[in-house]
């Protein structure tokens, strides 16, 4: 599991439960205004709760999705009457963007992307010779993709305090509960 999987997975609150074995919603969906309006917008409002959830759950089936693709992934995977485009569905993409993606992690899954990128570019590359050929700069891109990696897990664990650090806080400055860490 990402290490920043494994310390935001306290940061972002479940919106389900699963009674009497079938998923229904809890407080978290009804008491933030943006979600209750998702709820109240759709008659099954399941399919888009589900997708707002594995938008943003960092422990999942979708966790390793490349971040370009999540959304028409989840998509594909809940359907439902909502759309990207329906106001209810944007507020409340913006409330928990808001709430959970700081300027750092959202650093952070811009580089991720980027590193997918990459990748992609070095699956489908053709290898030129020459003048004008790519061999050369392919080359160094083998010898940097060490420091690249340490830089990124650099980045990762920098996101990483930040969000315990965010996850430790409470108001008033009051200490969280053992059974609250």
């Amino acid at each position: 599991m990402n290490i920043i999987m494994q310390y935001t997975l306290n940061m972002i609150p479940d919106i389900f439960d699963i009674d009497n074995g079938k998923v229904v919603i809890n407080v978290n969906c009804l008491l933030l205004p943006e979600l209750k309006a998702v709820h109240d917008a759709y008659e099954d409002p399941i399919p888009a709760l589900c997708f707002l959830h594995y938008k943003y759950a960092p422990k999942g089936p979708y966790c390793n999705t490349p971040e370009e693709d999540l959304e028409d992934v989840l998509l594909m995977d809940f359907p439902g009457e909502y759309t990207l485009e329906d106001p209810e569905i944007r507020n409340a993409i913006n409330k928990l963007d808001a709430l959970y993606i700081t300027p750092t992690y959202r650093y952070y899954l811009d580089n991720k992307i980027l590193l997918e990128k990459l990748g992609s570019f070095a699956r489908s590359a053709t290898i030129t010779t020459g003048r004008d050929g790519n061999l050369s700069a392919l080359g160094m891109q083998i010898k940097s993709v060490g420091k690249t990696i340490q830089e990124f897990k650099s980045l990762e664990k920098t996101v990483l305090e930040e969000l315990n650090e965010l996850a430790g806080r409470n108001r008033g400055g009051k200490k969280l509960a053992y059974d609250q860490q």
